[in-house]
């Protein structure tokens, strides 16, 4: 069996768009069966282990300024979760969203160097099959859009629209230069108007078809 972790955010934690709760402090999530790690689950098959390692507000390197939760930096978490779930064939990321936010005033050279970080921490690792290292497949995530919805006027602004838009081409000049698989959501999915970050139902199932597509197509897995 092939097992596949997944580093990611809210988009692959399936966070449902515009469902925050100001009484909870909680947004409400899809299904296993409706967010695309478990479509993907689904698309691959008993040959397959797809392992859920992600979270909302998750970002690639950062603190958190004056946040209400437990530490959101990817990267100060990851090697905890490759040694958890060893042996894997495969790491997927898909971060980047959450370091556009204002508070972090991150411009894309510094969000590619976190997402370098977890690269390398990745291909520095023996967590994969037999001491070797996994092997990585980077996704850049859909880019945002401005939405009229109160809880992120605070968070995004053009100016991290306009970086969200930037990911992809240098996401793909980063995989190439060390050496991972690259893959660009944004011709499969848009996130939602209700609130310009989360995706819409549908949108889990086309992603989550394409990376099946990618991982069978290229086998990425095979060795």
């Amino acid at each position: 069996m092939k097992n596949i972790l997944i580093y990611g955010d809210s988009n692959s934690w399936g966070n449902i768009a515009g469902s925050f709760n100001p009484e909870t402090m909680l947004h409400q999530r899809y299904e296993y069966d409706a967010r695309w790690p478990g479509i993907l689950q689904k698309l691959l098959g008993a040959d397959y282990h797809v392992i859920e390692a992600c979270l909302n507000g998750r970002n690639t390197s950062f603190d958190e300024i004056g946040f209400f939760k437990t530490s959101r930096n990817g990267l100060a978490a990851f090697s905890a979760e490759l040694d958890a779930h060893y042996p894997l064939d495969l790491v997927i990321f898909m971060l980047g969203t959450n370091d556009v936010k204002i508070p972090f005033n991150a411009n894309v050279k510094r969000i590619v160097d976190g997402m370098r970080g977890l690269v390398r921490t990745a291909k520095a690792s023996c967590f994969g099959r037999n001491g070797q290292a996994p092997h990585i497949l980077l996704i850049s995530p859909a880019p945002i859009c401005v939405a009229d919805y109160p809880l992120y006027k605070e968070l995004f602004d053009l100016s991290s629209v306009e970086k969200s838009r930037q990911l992809a081409t240098h996401y793909a000049k980063l995989a190439e230069e060390e050496g991972c698989t690259f893959m660009d959501a944004a011709p499969y999915v848009k996130v939602s108007v209700k609130d310009g970050v989360h995706l819409e139902q549908e949108s889990h199932g086309t992603l989550a078809k394409a990376v099946a597509e990618k991982i069978q197509r290229e086998e990425i897995c095979k060795n």
